[in-house]
């Protein structure tokens, strides 16, 4: 699935990858691809992308705003 990582400045991360993990309003949450479509706050804490098993991206979050829609998670923080 393809996700999208942007703050203010412009990309901070974008590619294909097989979860991303994230400190959701309501505590972790970890989107696996045909996630059915969401809207959540962020908190504080740590953000994961994996592909093949293996951590691709990690970055530390104090809020924004994930956002899943069909084949795509994008990620305002």
């Amino acid at each position: 699935m393809q996700i999208n990582i942007v703050k203010v400045h412009g990309i901070l991360w974008s590619g294909e990858a097989d979860s991303v993990t994230a400190p959701g309003a309501e505590g972790e949450l970890t989107i696996l691809p045909h996630h059915v479509p969401l809207v959540t706050a962020l908190n504080h804490g740590r953000l994961v992308v994996k592909k093949d098993n293996k951590e691709v991206f990690t970055h530390d979050v104090d809020g924004g705003v994930l956002e899943v829609t069909g084949k795509s998670v994008t990620m305002l923080l």
